[in-house]
């Protein structure tokens, strides 16, 4: 009879840590999904920042395209070129520094979007990770709760066989 008593404790305390061990399951499974949540918010920031950089770029080139012209027109007045022979010097030294400028800014903004599509991949990456740790840990949650219902009818068995006697 005692043995019996001792085996119901021992089942009844198996059966309370596998509880625990479940609930604490539940609580990593929720935490990563939240993780996930957030780091899709990153995404979704990230691919705004990068249609802002898209416009800026789409600006620089309308710019560019711009200046083009602008040199174009200037060459093609050979009426006004003793005229504007030192305006075009200027507009050409302007139209120079302009690209280097605005080359520049097209490598740094090359640059940045590379450095968020980097950004954008290691998230993707750290989303993945996490949904497959979720699903490992869901995995061990159902087989934790298996185990919970396994202990709780061996306890049920183990009380009516207990009753019986």
């Amino acid at each position: 009879m005692e043995t019996i008593k001792q085996k119901v404790q021992k089942l009844r305390a198996e059966a309370d840590h596998n509880a625990e061990k479940a609930e604490a399951a539940e609580n990593r499974a929720k935490e990563q999904e939240q993780l996930v949540n957030q780091q899709d918010a990153e995404i979704e920031q990230l691919k705004r920042q990068i249609s802002l950089l898209e416009g800026d770029l789409d600006k620089a080139e309308g710019l560019t395209d711009q200046r083009r012209s602008a040199d174009e027109r200037a060459s093609s007045a050979e009426s006004k070129v003793t005229q504007l022979e030192t305006r075009v010097q200027a507009l050409e030294n302007e139209l120079d520094r302009v690209e280097g400028d605005l080359g520049e800014k097209v490598k740094s903004l090359q640059e940045e979007l590379r450095r968020v599509e980097q950004e954008a991949e290691e998230a993707k990456r750290r989303g993945d990770r996490l949904e497959k740790e979720n699903e490992a840990l869901e995995r061990n949650l159902e087989a934790a709760r298996e185990d919970n219902v396994a202990t709780k009818q061996q306890l049920e068995e183990t009380l009516r066989e207990l009753n019986e006697m």
